[in-house]
């Protein structure tokens, strides 16, 4: 038998049948294919059906959504629903409550009391002293011999002071010195200005002296 040059599996038998059985699994996939789409458009249809079921027991409302076209059912517009009108809620109406005033209570007037006024009560008269009749006071006369009267402003009551001072005449005044002139007015009481006012140390000096001219021309006649 001669040698072709031609392996087993490049034989022509062999090849067709190669050929067959590629056809045959192709065959079987599209069978397959074809079964897997028709259960599931089964199952569409009957989950289709089902929800119609539901919805027209008035267990499933139907929502705004435009449903899926059947392809087994011939095509037919499908309107879309209107969506649900929610009525605005009735507004509530409050009837306004008058507010309650209570009236003020009236004020209790009290009649007032009488006070019981006690007269009043005269207040004694002090007692009055019994008149006892003084005797005017009596003015110490200057001692007979003293000249102290001769003086300007000096009258016998300031003379006789003097006199119980130990100025019993106008040589003895005219002997004082300032310091003493002021100690002698200090206890003449009302009169103690006049020392000074009157000069009286210094006529008594004009007049110790003899200078009558001189006195006269200064404080006056005599």
């Amino acid at each position: 038998m001669q040698d072709s040059g031609t392996t087993p599996l490049q034989s022509p038998g062999f090849l067709g049948a190669l050929t067959t059985v590629h056809f045959v699994i192709i065959a079987l996939l599209a069978v397959l294919v074809i079964i897997g789409i028709g259960y599931g458009m089964k199952l569409a249809r009957e989950r289709r059906s089902a929800t119609r079921e539901l919805e027209d027991a008035g267990h499933l409302e139907r929502t705004g959504d435009v449903p899926a076209a059947d392809p087994d059912r011939p095509a037919e517009t499908i309107a879309p629903s209107e969506p649900a009108r929610v009525e605005p809620p009735a507004p509530i109406l409050i009837e306004p409550v008058a507010p309650v005033v209570e009236e003020p209570a009236a004020p209790v007037v009290q009649e007032p009391t009488a006070i019981p006024v006690e007269p009043p009560v005269a207040a004694p008269e002090p007692a009055r002293a019994p008149f006892v009749e003084t005797a005017a006071p009596v003015v110490p006369a200057a001692p007979a011999g003293s000249d102290l009267t001769r003086l300007k402003g000096l009258g016998p009551k300031v003379a006789a002071m003097l006199v119980e001072q130990g100025i019993p005449d106008i040589a003895t005044l005219a002997r004082l010195q300032p310091a003493e002139a002021d100690d002698v007015a200090s206890r003449l009481g009302t009169f103690a200005p006049r020392m000074a006012k009157d000069r009286w140390v210094e006529q008594a000096r004009y007049l110790a002296a003899g200078d009558i001219a001189g006195f006269e021309a200064v404080f006056g006649k005599l």
